[in-house]
């Protein structure tokens, strides 16, 4: 968190499942001795019956999430391992706050003592509604749907109390760019391109728009569908209060592209359903192609930081993916957007 940072600079920390289209990971997560007994601590100070199985869900890069099954129903279990109390106290103030909007989300389930977090070991176990369903596949439907989810979420006001900013802004990458030249000489195939384009971006920021409440990772596998209907947004664990359109410049990156092609027409079914509850500024409008363009290079970043840490072809391809976006992102793909307005 950088809390000199400017207020109206927005800021982005992708989740465990930050990933492109297409490009979901086939991985689960083992259950092994100690998370059963992490499970079993936190299921031990809930009333949600007896656990009968235990299986583990897709492995992203931060959160471990497992699907249990109990005596009295399905839930989902998290190993918070991304984020400290405080920003885990503000996501379960969020989704309290929405909840009786009936907004489509996976929510929290309080333990019997009327706390959320159970900690055992080293962990640290919420226990969330498990949301039957399956990924969407990208079309203008789910586009559209997520797009109206996202609308709706930005007209909520900000909880009493609630005081998450993002965790990464433009100060973080001239930090990393000053102070990591020596490791990033190690990968010139990463280097040139990173330092191009953050003096690139560093021209557009910050901007100066419309602030609130946003979901900040909506990507297809944040999102569950049932019968082609759009049943939750989950994996709230990086909202924030941001400039709005951070929300619609992350979606078009996981809703906009089809065989790594902007497709004008998912884009536009995106805005229609942002718009149908919250139309865009001009100064939006005009924005929006250097702001999904922010949302690709600091995704880029996130990913290039660990991977200087811990170099793995996981990584190594997803930085040379974002790397490519952030590319057309600034030509035609930029033009792509503004059309979509018209369409």
């Amino acid at each position: 968190m950088n809390p000199e940072a400017d207020p109206k600079q927005p800021s982005w920390k992708p989740s465990a499942a930050a990933t492109l289209t297409g490009m979901q990971d086939e991985k689960t997560t083992p259950v092994g001795p100690a998370a059963r007994d992490a499970i079993q601590a936190a299921f031990d100070a809930s009333d949600l019956g007896d656990i009968e199985q235990i299986g583990g869900l897709f492995l992203g890069y931060a959160n471990i999430n497992y699907r249990v099954k109990t005596s009295t129903g399905l839930y989902l279990a998290r190993f918070c391992r991304a984020q400290p109390d405080e920003r885990i106290h503000d996501e379960i103030l969020l989704l309290r706050s929405i909840q009786d909007s009936r907004f489509p989300a996976s929510y929290p389930i309080a333990r019997s003592d009327g706390g959320y977090i159970s900690n055992h070991e080293q962990e640290k176990v919420m226990i969330y509604d498990f949301v039957e369903g399956e990924t969407p596949q990208v079309s203008t439907d789910s586009a559209h749907q997520v797009g109206r989810a996202l609308g709706c979420l930005s007209l909520h006001p900000v909880p009493m109390g609630y005081s998450s900013t993002a965790l990464i802004d433009i100060e973080d990458l001239r930090k990393f760019r000053a102070e990591k030249m020596t490791e990033l000489e190690q990968y010139p195939e990463f280097r040139d391109e990173f330092l191009e384009q953050t003096a690139s971006i560093e021209s557009c920021l910050p901007f100066d728009l419309p602030r609130g409440l946003v979901h900040a990772d909506a990507f297809p596998d944040n999102t569950i569908f049932r019968d082609g209907k759009l049943i939750a947004l989950i994996d709230f664990e990086d909202s924030c209060v941001d400039t709005l359109i951070f929300d619609i410049g992350m979606a078009i990156i996981g809703f906009g592209y089809q065989d790594e092609v902007m497709d004008r027409a998912l884009v536009a079914a995106l805005l229609d359903g942002y718009q149908s509850q919250r139309i865009l500024n001009s100064a939006e409008v005009e924005a929006l192609p250097a702001m999904a363009r922010w949302c690709a290079h600091g995704m880029g970043f996130w990913h290039l930081r660990c991977y200087l840490d811990s170099p793995n072809a996981r990584q190594h391809q997803r930085i040379h993916e974002l790397q490519r976006v952030v590319r057309g992102l600034r030509g035609k793909d930029a033009e792509t957007i503004l059309a979509a307005f018209d369409q």
